[in-house]
């Protein structure tokens, strides 16, 4: 179920995902690719430790993103602002095989989805990017260091150690998850189609 437009297409994702996607440790975040209106598009989701209010993600929220790191390496940091509710972060190693699709995605179409996943309920809050120039801004102007990333593991975790004793933003740090499995890109086969309510 859908708490969104009407207007909004059925959105197509890898079932394997999903699965792994709710029986992770919450709260979460993860990255991968729906088909929509027979094309394939990016997608960031989130499952939050308390379900999201329906009157809060009526107002929508903010996008925050930027580059964090040294000379020798960079993280992704995403801070997602529910308005007059709470921040959540995440930070994303630019290095990963998912990431670098997805993020290629999203910043090439300039459009991409947001869910929130309540499986209490069973519901999912779908939110499509407003296509404007500067959503990505600096994602974009810092494409070139993104796709040449080295970043390791073990640095990755010194960022996510640094952010938690000294976060950019206050908010709950999301776990990144689902980051392991490249067939989670793979909308041929293990299909799951969410419809609008």
């Amino acid at each position: 179920m859908f708490s969104n437009p009407p207007d909004l297409p059925s959105l197509t994702v890898n079932r394997s995902f999903i699965e792994e996607f709710i029986a992770a440790q919450k709260p979460c975040c993860a990255l991968g690719l729906t088909e929509v209106e027979n094309r394939q598009c990016a997608f960031i989701a989130l499952r939050t430790e308390t379900a999201i209010p329906y009157h809060v993600t009526d107002d929508g929220f903010s996008l925050g993103h930027t580059l964090i790191g040294n000379s020798k390496f960079e993280v992704i940091h995403f801070g997602f602002e529910f308005y007059n509710f709470q921040t959540y972060n995440v930070l994303i190693n630019p290095n990963n095989p998912i990431a670098k699709i997805v993020l290629r995605s999203m910043i090439e179409s300039g459009d991409y989805f947001f869910f929130t996943l309540d499986e209490s309920n069973g519901s999912v809050t779908a939110f499509r990017s407003e296509i404007r120039n500067d959503t990505l801004l600096y994602l974009t102007k810092n494409w070139g260091r993104i796709q040449q990333s080295t970043t390791t593991t073990n640095q990755y975790l010194e960022a996510l150690i640094h952010f938690v004793q000294d976060p950019i933003v206050p908010g709950p740090l999301l776990h990144w998850v689902c980051k392991d499995n490249i067939n989670y890109l793979d909308l041929t086969q293990d299909r799951l189609e969410m419809k609008p309510a």
